[in-house]
């Protein structure tokens, strides 16, 4: 499984979730609407957005931002 991390100039940046390494690919070779913080498989060669990961993933940094600005605001 991988992470976008970001996209520029067509070539976007994956993090693969297992190895944390960076790996770079064409972004014609992702789905068409992938963007920035959308989960990814490679399965048989072929890259598809898994979209309840995604969903979780931005559930998940949601909940973490909400509690450090609760905790800021706090102190």
């Amino acid at each position: 499984m991988y992470i976008v991390d970001r996209i520029e100039d067509g070539i976007a940046v994956l993090e693969c979730c297992e190895t944390e390494t960076e790996l770079e690919v064409k972004k014609s070779a992702l789905p068409k609407g992938i963007r920035e913080g959308d989960v990814v498989k490679l399965i048989d060669g072929v890259y598809t957005i898994d979209r309840e990961a995604t969903e979780k993933l931005r559930n998940d940094m949601r909940t973490r931002l909400d509690r450090l600005f609760r905790n800021e605001h706090l102190k």
